[in-house]
């Protein structure tokens, strides 16, 4: 009997360490993984130039958003004529598109610095995993930014 509980506790010990190694269950990687956000940009005009301009002048006041920039992690992307003008995060963060003021959070949490980063009366599209702590549900209502929930 001793002889079958060790072979059964090899066997228990063998399979946890094996998740362990896999990084699957409880001893998965639960890091945050960068932020990466794209902004789509239109530019058509002088008026767009300017707008477009003026946005960045607006990011530059944060330092936290100019080394985003310079790090890659804020990619700004020309809009191609006749695409759809709302633009989507690749990662947790917001996808601002400086033309239409449409952004897409997929999952996370959204905090105060990101909404304070939109434009208003912009749109939010938020997934069904997304929160937004009580001071970015404060600024979306100070800035009058409307949030419109996905449905899948």
């Amino acid at each position: 009997m001793s002889s079958d509980l060790r072979s059964l506790i090899r066997e228990v010990l063998a399979e946890e360490l094996q998740a362990m190694r896999g990084g699957s269950g409880a001893h998965a990687d639960t890091s945050p993984r960068p932020q990466v956000r794209e902004e789509m940009v239109s530019i058509a005009n002088d008026a767009d130039l300017n707008r477009f301009v003026l946005r960045v002048l607006e990011l530059a006041r944060d330092g936290k958003s100019v080394q985003e920039i310079r790090n890659g992690r804020w990619k700004f992307r020309l809009q191609q004529a006749g695409t759809a003008s709302a633009t989507k995060a690749t990662a947790p963060g917001p996808a601002v598109s400086a033309s239409s003021a449409s952004v897409e959070f997929d999952r996370g949490l959204v905090s105060e610095r990101q909404v304070s980063a939109l434009p208003e009366d912009s749109l939010v599209r938020a997934g069904k995993r997304v929160r937004f702590t009580p001071l970015a549900q404060d600024e979306l209502r100070r800035k009058r930014i409307r949030v419109e929930r996905k449905t899948s």
